[in-house]
């Protein structure tokens, strides 16, 4: 199932979902839709899974916090840690450096303005963007990294489940079983459990 075929495979409640993630993508300036701002957008739901998020410390604001922590104004966010890691970069070392040296702030309008170049090519008539992404509202971001992972992951849960379509807590469980991009970097600063979460997830009706 492709990211467009998984986003039209949703129900109401999981639309909506997937367009707060793309509106929390668009509001932290980042130039992509990756797993955290599906976690953000599960952890800020007027949903039962949103509140078992909630009851177990991912707040929206915990997760925000991490989230602009973590990534880098939104440059890092999607890259895959463990590669980088394993060739001795560390991202986390680096935005910590960058903004001791430059300020907090100065990762961020890095983010901004390389969102706004890549938004001239997108509207540009001469060119069409045609990878993997969400368009709404007029707008394009790619997948980040996560993104394939959490629909991927989602569309398993329903088919274990044998619903007719995504909902949230299969959005919620996809969300659980990524490993790229920023979601499981968050939860591990939050100190989240993942297995109890999942149980408390999977035991929702």
């Amino acid at each position: 199932m492709t990211i467009r075929q998984a986003l039209d495979h949703q129900t109401p409640a999981a639309r909506a979902i997937s367009h707060s993630a793309f509106q929390h993508a668009i509001r932290l300036g980042h130039p992509y839709m990756g797993s955290e701002h599906f976690l953000l957008a599960l952890a800020s739901a007027d949903h039962p899974a949103g509140a078992v998020l909630r009851a177990h410390g991912v707040t929206p604001d915990r997760v925000e916090d991490q989230i602009v922590r973590l990534s880098g104004g939104g440059l890092f966010g999607d890259l895959d840690r463990d590669a980088l890691a394993s060739v001795g970069i560390d991202i986390e070392a680096v935005v910590d450096r960058v903004s001791r040296s430059l300020g907090p702030a100065a990762l961020h309008k890095a983010s901004r303005a390389a969102f706004r170049e890549r938004r001239v090519r997108w509207w540009d008539p001469r060119r069409r963007y045609v990878g993997p992404g969400a368009h709404m509202n007029g707008r394009f971001l790619p997948a980040g990294t996560g993104m394939p992972q959490i629909l991927h992951h989602a569309h398993l849960e329903e088919q274990a489940r044998q619903d007719p379509q995504i909902d949230v807590q299969h959005l919620a469980l996809g969300m659980l079983s990524v490993t790229k991009g920023l979601a499981p970097a968050v939860l591990a600063a939050l100190g989240v459990s993942v297995p109890e979460l999942r149980a408390a997830l999977a035991d929702r009706p």
